[in-house]
């Protein structure tokens, strides 16, 4: 079991890391990664809990600009896991091409993928079946485990948001993880080509789910299957062969006040692209369709501000590479798990207790909903992380120090 004083000791390695110190660490890990992904979080979490509470953060934080935006449409930090997944599943293959590091056995790649995905998924499937009432008839219990057992739940209508809403993406990740060892190996020689050929597929998977399904009632779930996003995951995989290049070449701190100006640049596209859903938010289908023809240019505004991050001033670099999105990005598989879920459940269960009968008509109530679910489901991400999910994760970490001992 690990303990609490261990797990803050891993929290402060990880905080820290990027400023110095072993280059082993320094090069085994990516931290404006860890900010990128603590990025994503919060802006799913956000956008879930506000589908329940209405909060207007604008008013609530007295912002002189308008900000609901971000909660409005969080849900493109789903698009950025996805970035992450391939950068952070191709980075090895990147390093194996420009530093000679050893590349695992694909049993043994499965075998880490299988320790962080599955302890925290079959945990959340175990508790929520048990304590929980069923939102699908009894006798079909068989069938959606058995889906999601596979990881084939996002095939279906019945289970595409069965038990949890949100796994349906660990669906997309774990489909993406069984092709990725074909794809990466034509990669490693033809990274060009190989994310021409990733991208040209998933557009024209989603121009023609886009010309056949707009009237079917089928359009977002055919447009959340993995076809869908491949080109974020190339994005992401391109984007680890460039810095691992990059990274390699002579005085390249040199160009750090350009390496700025491009994280911030990418940056605030991303920005820019989550503000600009709110111009077809209100059509039909509006806001899935902004996203199928988007795609591709929010893995081009990661790109710029992963690879632009890493290199950039350290002061500029804090964006990013900080405490406070680090500590997000740690419990984020968690907390991705269950905040939709807690959040559902409080609201359904008029906890806390509003004083209208639309708790949307009490200001009050949308204030202290939404700081109690974000809390609770803070509390309970953290807990799950460090007494099962970090036991697992502790397993593939001796495993990779065997590795490397070899």
């Amino acid at each position: 079991m690990i303990t609490l004083q261990r797990f803050l000791f891993l929290s402060k390695n990880i905080f820290n890391r990027g400023s110095g110190g072993d280059e082993h660490i320094e090069k085994s890990h990516v931290a404006v990664m860890d900010g990128l992904r603590g990025i994503a979080i919060l802006l799913v979490f956000i956008f879930h809990v506000w589908q329940l509470s209405w909060l207007d953060f604008t008013t609530v934080f007295n912002s002189p600009v308008y900000i609901n935006f971000i909660a409005r449409f969080g849900f493109l930090g789903v698009e950025t896991f996805f970035f992450i997944s391939g950068f952070c599943l191709f980075y090895p293959h990147a390093r194996h091409c420009f530093e000679q590091y050893p590349l695992a056995l694909w049993r043994d790649y499965l075998r880490k993928r299988a320790l962080k995905i599955l302890p925290s998924y079959l945990l959340a499937i175990l508790l929520i079946l048990v304590l929980f009432e069923w939102e699908f008839p009894k006798e079909q219990l068989s069938w959606h485990l058995i889906t999601h057992f596979l990881f084939i739940h996002n095939f279906f209508p019945e289970t595409h948001y069965s038990i949890n809403g949100v796994f349906w993406s660990l669906a997309v990740e774990v489909q993406f993880y069984l092709i990725f060892p074909i794809l990466a190996k034509f990669f490693r020689t033809r990274p060009l080509l190989i994310t021409f050929l990733m991208t040209g597929w998933a557009i024209a998977y989603r121009q023609y789910i886009m010309a056949t399904q707009q009237s079917s009632g089928m359009l977002t779930p055919y447009l959340s299957q993995m076809p869908a996003f491949l080109d974020l995951f190339a994005a992401g995989m391109l984007t680890a062969y460039i810095l691992v290049w990059l990274r390699n070449l002579q005085n390249i701190d040199r160009y750090m006040p350009i390496f700025s100006m491009i994280m911030l640049l990418g940056l605030a596209s991303f920005i820019a692209l989550i503000k600009d859903v709110g111009t077809v938010a209100s059509l039909p289908n509006g806001m899935i369709l902004w996203q199928a023809r988007n795609r591709l240019f929010i893995g081009i505004a990661l790109m710029f501000a992963a690879i632009g991050g890493h290199f950039a001033n350290p002061w500029i670099q804090k964006i990013l590479n900080n405490r406070f999105l680090a500590f997000f990005s740690l419990i984020s598989y968690n907390l991705y798990i269950w905040h939709q879920f807690i959040a559902a459940k409080l609201f359904h269960a008029r906890f806390p207790e509003p004083l209208t009968p639309d708790p949307h008509d009490d200001p009050q109530w949308q204030i202290v909903f939404t700081v109690f679910a974000m809390g609770l489901a803070i509390v309970i991400a953290t807990l799950i992380t460090l007494f099962w999910e970090r036991p697992f994760l502790r397993q593939k970490f001796n495993f990779l120090q065997a590795n490397q001992r070899e």
